[in-house]
């Protein structure tokens, strides 16, 4: 069955480039894994000779034995399909009928007309408490500009896909939401999302998009984290880039480097370590190779140079670039001076 399984593989894609990879060979080997908890023997797969590993940066198309529908999945999907044999894929196993026993075409279409028939007929009740946790047909519209990807990568041409938000399941749930491939007429979940961020234009990966459902602005981690101490805002620098701001002294700063004709950049987010424990710097403005923070003297900064955990900010930051500027109102003008000297020469 694992040679079945293997001899399904249609086409091998790379993540990012989405290049396809010539299959030359594939090969089934049972060696030992030092990563095994059970320290026996598991299957593992080669292509082209390359071990395939979890970690390993490839899309792999298969054609299920049990349905003979196309499904696409990752590195780590396809080695437990083999390790387990499975046959049946991600369709047979949750939306086909129980007594559907012969190998034919899933019509998920009208499957899907069903359901949301079925789900007509239950209270007002359930059905209300349903789309409290699940994802309307207006909340995807309204958060799908922010889609990048879903899949962690697998699936990126969101036009191409139609979000059914009424899918019915043979489990507990009774009912999900679901992805539809038009083009290779496949469903799937639409579990990590890779989004783009309102403020600060950056990609991120994120669980699940039902995390956005009561979202206003879809932001990532950093900015949803600073927007709980203050109100984040953005706006552009001269070459239309997004830059975040929290502070006026900090909107000032950016109307001074736009007013000069300075291309000013968000900073940098920076790891260090302060009390054993691993953190993150995320420094204001960049210009260049120069580091820029900015600072009123609130008192949650005064908290951090007492108990030292500013000094490993600074400390940090400035083995990561060529001169650093830590700006107050006290000291702006001759700051300011300083680093148009700095960038004129």
């Amino acid at each position: 069955m694992r040679e079945q399984i293997l001899d399904s593989i249609i086409e091998v894609r790379e993540k990012k480039t989405n290049i396809i990879v010539p299959i030359k060979s594939k090969e089934l080997k049972f060696e030992s894994s030092k990563y095994s908890s059970t320290k026996e023997n598991i299957w593992h797969i080669f292509i082209n000779d390359i071990k395939i590993k979890k970690t390993s940066e490839y899309l792999i198309s298969y054609k299920c034995l049990s349905c003979d529908q196309i499904n696409i999945v990752g590195t780590t999907q396809f080695l437990r399909k083999i390790r387990q044999c499975k046959s049946q894929c991600y369709q047979c196993i949750h939306f086909l009928l129980k007594n559907k026993v012969e190998k034919k075409e899933i019509n998920l279409i009208d499957f899907h007309q069903k359901s949301i028939k079925e789900f007509e007929l239950y209270p007002d009740q359930y059905t209300n408490s349903y789309f409290l946790s699940h994802l309307s047909d207006n909340d995807y519209v309204r958060i799908k500009k922010n889609i990048i990807s879903l899949g962690n990568g697998k699936y990126s041409n969101i036009d191409d896909y139609e979000y059914w938000s009424i899918y019915k399941v043979n489990n507990q749930m009774k009912f999900s939401s679901v992805l539809y491939d038009k083009m290779n007429n496949i469903i799937f979940k639409a579990d990590q999302p890779i989004m783009k961020c309102d403020n600060c234009e950056k990609n991120w990966r994120c669980k699940s998009l039902e995390s956005f459902k009561n979202c206003y602005k879809i932001l990532c981690t950093d900015c949803k984290l600073c927007n709980r101490t203050f109100k984040i805002r953005s706006i552009k620098n001269n070459n239309g880039d997004i830059l975040i701001y929290q502070s006026k002294l900090e909107l000032k700063f950016i109307h001074w480097c736009n007013s000069s004709n300075i291309i000013v950049k968000n900073g940098p987010n920076i790891d260090y370590v302060f009390n054993d424990k691993k953190r993150k710097y995320r420094v204001d403005f960049q210009i260049n190779d120069i580091f820029i923070e900015i600072k009123d003297f609130h008192i949650w900064h005064k908290n951090q140079v007492e108990c030292g955990l500013w000094k490993e900010k600074e400390d940090v930051a400035k083995i990561n670039c060529k001169k650093y500027f830590f700006i107050t109102p006290n000291n702006w003008n001759q700051m300011l001076s300083e680093l148009k000297n700095l960038i004129n020469n």
